[in-house]
């Protein structure tokens, strides 16, 4: 199923700890129904020495992936949070926000 989310699109969170925080998709996952937001939900991961010295031991801070509809995209033009609708036009699929009529950033694959 398609998503309303795609990389390099600058999101709000809905709901969780970090309510109302920005940032911009890394990566998402639609199988899974999630996705990498930079800055957001940043968690710590204890890891050991791999064989070797192959990987350092240490703790480290990484993003994990947050549900997609916890997310709402933020409209370039108002720079508030707007819903997503799909528009056909001359030239094909376009994703276009409600709130302004703005067109939103073109998918990674179909550029």
């Amino acid at each position: 199923m398609a998503t309303h989310i795609v990389k390099g699109d600058t999101v709000v969170l809905r709901r969780g700890k970090e309510k109302g925080k920005r940032g911009v998709v890394k990566a998402v996952y639609p199988k899974r129904g999630c996705a990498l937001v930079e800055g957001l939900n940043v968690v710590k991961r204890h890891t050991k020495q791999g064989v070797g010295g192959s990987r350092q031991a240490g703790i480290f801070e990484k993003e994990a992936s947050i549900p997609i509809s916890a997310l709402m995209v933020v409209d370039p033009k108002t720079n508030v949070p707007s819903r997503v609708r799909r528009k056909v036009t001359s030239e094909g699929r376009v994703r276009v926000s409600v709130r302004s009529g703005e067109q939103l950033l073109v998918p990674a694959k179909g550029r």
